[in-house]
């Protein structure tokens, strides 16, 4: 399991060390866990879309700008 101890921006002392994460120093102890250590690797999947008009599984269409040099009307 990821602690303190495991983290770059940990300086160990003798009782307590110190994180440096931010820019404040916040005291921690070397065996606290902060949220910033990811313990599980997540995966993005497109998962494929109903469409309730034609009653089809569709393929999923990529939200966002057409790109600048397309020439198809909108």
């Amino acid at each position: 399991m990821a602690s303190c101890a495991d983290c770059k921006f940990f300086l160990n002392a003798q009782i307590m060390g110190s994180c440096r994460r931010y820019p404040q120093t916040i005291n921690r102890h070397m065996n606290d866990w902060c949220g910033e250590h990811a313990l599980i690797k997540t995966v993005m999947v497109n998962l494929p879309v109903y469409d309730i008009k034609t009653d089809t599984v569709v393929e999923f269409k990529k939200r966002g700008r057409k790109p600048k040099n397309d020439q198809t009307p909108a």
